[in-house]
């Protein structure tokens, strides 16, 4: 199931990896209702909620509109409670709302100021079973151009924080380039774990009975360790991390006295990696980029001591099961051209025949999955000119035309990914597979009605969106 929530302006949108803005409630009346935290514009954050199947969601619900251009983070509590933590526009001070969760509904309190000096960003929150709330982020010192990772308790619920605003926390680094925390809390520890300099993870954990911090401990170092690491609490208090190797996505688990060896999630760099336990097993959710604009979600789980072979997390957002393309004039009319469409190789999705993709009246480029699929991205050599497709689907008697939701294409432009409905639950109920060359599929029909001057010449056709930032209940 696919859902269009919202849309967003904002450049973040759903935020950073090691941040959380997605929360279902777990028991009680309202159990399994899900509410999402968004930037509805660049400064307007919001929420929105729904219950199973998730097909309807309310309209969103303010929270500040006084929040900066970047991501914010939450935390929701045992009764449901939401805490928002997030970046004060202009003053780059950090700030804090609580959404109160009675008889079914969400009310929005009054911001009150974490860190009211220098410049704050990329903020993590928690709660530990003293009812303290944890604000972790990233504190830019503009005396020494270093960024540091600050954090400070509230033992008011987001009232005052540490000594008050002019208070800038704890330090746990000494300062670099960049760093980015997010914070956990697994009994009897407070966690913060966190990427420095963009060469190294680490954390470092405080007893909830103690006052000082433990010293670091450093996971794993090498390179381009930045906002990609996410760790996540197994139902038995292990700690699971995922985060960036050479090429490779890793993962180690904390069992409360050690940490495990590195385990190899898959042989790629990844994009937004996330990290969930199911019961008692590690699931890392992650994309890879296929191409320009195409990031293809997928998951993969610990099981017998190392991790299954990836699978697609969408089955209807991956490369196309086939891609036919139909020259009315030739001979062989069709040929397969599905291996081609999937890879980045320049302009090699054409017709033979015509060396084109497609070219005159009747000619006809067929994208077919075995699922239903809403998206397309289409990635050219040679730009159409001078032509004019139709875009159709089988409904079971004959093949139907529509305007894609994102407007007309008539292949006129070398990069354009077309949404064909607003969301996969918006397609119509009536699409069904066909035979198109022996093949049953779901298939989406380019059809030329008038014939181009310029020929397309296809390189990647894909249903794979961009997929930028990931979050996962």
């Amino acid at each position: 199931m696919e859902k269009l929530i919202d849309s967003s302006s904002s450049f973040y949108a759903t935020g950073i990896v090691p941040q959380a803005k997605i929360f279902k409630i777990q028991s009680g009346q309202y159990k399994d209702r899900v509410i999402a935290i968004y930037p509805k514009e660049a400064n307007t954050l919001v929420f929105s909620w729904s219950d199973p199947p998730y097909l309807s969601w309310s309209s969103p619900t303010n929270i500040v509109a006084n929040s900066a251009d970047y991501p914010a983070s939450a935390f929701m509590d045992t009764s449901g409670n939401v805490y928002v933590v997030y970046t004060v526009q202009s003053t780059l001070k950090l700030a804090c709302v609580k959404l109160s969760f009675s008889s079914g509904t969400w009310t929005v309190g009054t911001a009150h100021i974490i860190c009211g000096v220098q410049s704050n960003y990329y903020p993590s929150i928690i709660k530990d079973s003293l009812n303290r709330l944890w604000a972790g982020w990233s504190y830019y010192d503009s005396s020494t151009y270093r960024y540091h990772v600050n954090i400070k308790a509230s033992a008011d619920d987001g009232v005052t924080w540490g000594l008050g605003e002019t208070d800038p926390g704890t330090a746990l680094t000494t300062g670099t380039t960049s760093c980015y925390p997010q914070l956990l809390f697994a009994f009897p520890y407070i966690f913060c774990f966190y990427s420095d300099g963009g060469t190294k993870l680490a954390y470092r954990r405080m007893e909830i009975s103690a006052s000082s911090w433990e010293t670091e401990i450093v996971l794993y170092s090498g390179s381009n360790i930045n906002d990609d690491f996410h760790s996540a609490l197994s139902c038995d208090n292990r700690i699971g991390i995922v985060f960036p190797g050479s090429s490779s996505l890793l993962y180690k688990e904390y069992d409360g006295n050690s940490w495990s060896g590195l385990f190899t999630v898959a042989e790629v760099s990844p994009i937004s990696p996330i990290l969930r336990f199911s019961d008692k097993a590690p699931y890392v959710f992650y994309g890879k980029n296929i191409g320009n604009k195409q990031n293809q979600l997928f998951y993969s789980y610990l099981e017998n001591n190392s991790f299954v072979a990836s699978l697609p997390l969408v089955e209807g957002a991956k490369t196309f099961d086939k891609v036919l393309c139909y020259d009315d004039s030739a001979t062989t009319k069709y040929y397969d051209k599905t291996t081609e469409a999937s890879n980045t190789a320049s302009g090699d999705v054409f017709h033979p025949t015509s060396l084109s993709l497609i070219k005159d009246p009747e000619d006809c480029l067929y994208l077919g999955m075995d699922f239903k699929f809403n998206l397309v991205r289409m990635v050219l050599s040679v730009a159409g000119v001078g032509g004019e497709i139709s875009w159709s689907y089988w409904n079971g008697e004959a093949w139907v035309e529509f305007i894609p939701y994102s407007g007309a294409y008539h292949l006129d432009a070398l990069e354009k990914t077309i949404v064909l409905w607003q969301d996969l639950n918006s397609s119509p109920s009536f699409w069904q597979q066909c035979l198109v060359n022996s093949q049953n599929k779901f298939w989406i029909k380019l059809k030329v009605k008038t014939a181009f001057t310029t020929a397309p010449v296809g390189t990647q056709i894909t249903a794979v969106p961009e997929c930028k930032y990931l979050n996962v209940i």
